[in-house]
């Protein structure tokens, strides 16, 4: 897998189809890059450009439009130096941090269990596998997020597959996770990234039932 960021401002009211799913993609492919680290002052930057919510514009009441506002703020407002020891504390700390961002630990309990082993074989299937200079296994939240944007732009991954990875892989604990790490006692900037992560899982279920 390779990491690719796309950062966009918030969508437009009326947006075609592959603009919608580049919009996905590239929401998830950050919601990856923020998880796997701090995020860098190319990134922050960019998000701190993000368009503000005009009461008048239709999107104030969205919750992904407000989730989007939310970190835009959190951007403006954080101190890159204590971000990365938020980081730390919040996904690493000594011997665990205050999440375990894995779904075999949500799902089962336990690391490196059953959901790793189902994802690897799915991956196969898609003909895609982790670098070889990856120190995370697969079912880690950020190569997940990584996974979903891969899986929206690829052509050859219908939509039945998509739903049917989506919904074992990400929507069977992610929410669980997101709402871990906005209560995690290190969160400060994290919070924002849980709520776009949230209202994302949110969006993307919707998508997934709405009938073909």
């Amino acid at each position: 897998m390779t990491m690719t960021t796309t950062i966009t401002d918030r969508p437009e009211a009326v947006i075609d189809e592959d603009e919608a799913n580049s919009l996905r993609a590239g929401t998830w492919t950050l919601l990856g890059r923020l998880l796997m680290d701090e995020p860098e002052p190319d990134i922050l930057q960019r998000l701190r450009g993000i368009a503000p919510l005009d009461g008048d514009d239709g999107l104030a009441s969205d919750p992904l439009a407000q989730a989007w506002s939310t970190l835009r703020e959190a951007a403006l407002e954080v101190d890159p130096d204590a971000l990365q020891v938020e980081f730390q504390n919040v996904f690493i700390g000594v011997g665990g941090g205050e999440v375990t961002p894995y779904a075999s630990w949500y799902l089962t309990g336990t690391l490196m269990d059953r959901p790793l082993v189902q994802l690897r074989e799915d991956l196969v299937q898609l003909g895609m596998a982790a670098r070889e200079d990856c120190g995370e296994p697969e079912d880690h939240a950020a190569a997940l997020c990584e996974l979903m944007a891969l899986i929206i732009q690829d052509p050859d991954v219908d939509l039945d597959w998509q739903r049917d990875l989506f919904r074992r892989h990400v929507a069977s604990w992610m929410a669980r996770f997101f709402d871990d790490v906005e209560v995690a006692p290190s969160a400060n900037f994290y919070r924002s990234v849980a709520a776009l992560g949230r209202a994302l899982l949110n969006e993307e279920s919707r998508f997934y039932e709405m009938p073909a």
